[in-house]
């Protein structure tokens, strides 16, 4: 409305113009009211969601440090089982190193046993070959054999 409109209006209509001014105004308020009573809702909501987050921030950031160090654990107990692993393959390859050195050892064993033997065979046979050369010269006399035992 201008201000020449303004003027034209009597007293009662401008009485009129008031009151629905301060009836708009009220509603306006009220309206106000409402949405500032909605802005506080919604900040506390906010600040109380700020909180829970900053709670679930400091959860996660301690989680994180228990992962960590769970993964120093992890690669700690990875290296003692890989350095475990090295020990029993050295143990089991030294086992077939002791198992192949008693083969070997056996081996060396009944070649001795058998050197062993044939110098006894030979020692018989010379010794027995003496014993027919003495008995034939004593009149065939066979003298009972020293030896009972053998290397056997």
């Amino acid at each position: 409305m201008t201000e020449k409109e303004f003027r034209k209006l009597n007293r009662r209509e401008v009485l009129q113009l008031l009151l629905t001014q301060v009836q708009e105004e009220k509603e306006l308020r009220l309206q106000l009211d409402k949405t500032e009573k909605k802005l506080q809702e919604m900040e506390d909501g906010y600040e109380r969601l700020k909180a829970r987050l900053n709670s679930k921030d400091a959860k996660i950031h301690k989680l994180a440090g228990r992962l960590d160090k769970k993964d120093v654990q992890i690669k700690a107990l990875k290296s003692e089982l890989e350095r475990h692993r090295t020990d029993r393959r050295i143990r089991l390859r030294e086992a077939g190193s002791i198992a192949e050195a008693a083969l070997k050892l056996n081996g060396v064993f009944e070649a001795a046993q058998a050197a062993a033997n044939q110098y006894l065979e030979n020692i018989e046979r010379m010794y027995g070959g003496r014993k027919k050369a003495g008995s034939e010269k004593e009149g065939g006399e066979e003298q009972p054999s020293e030896r009972s035992d053998t290397w056997e």
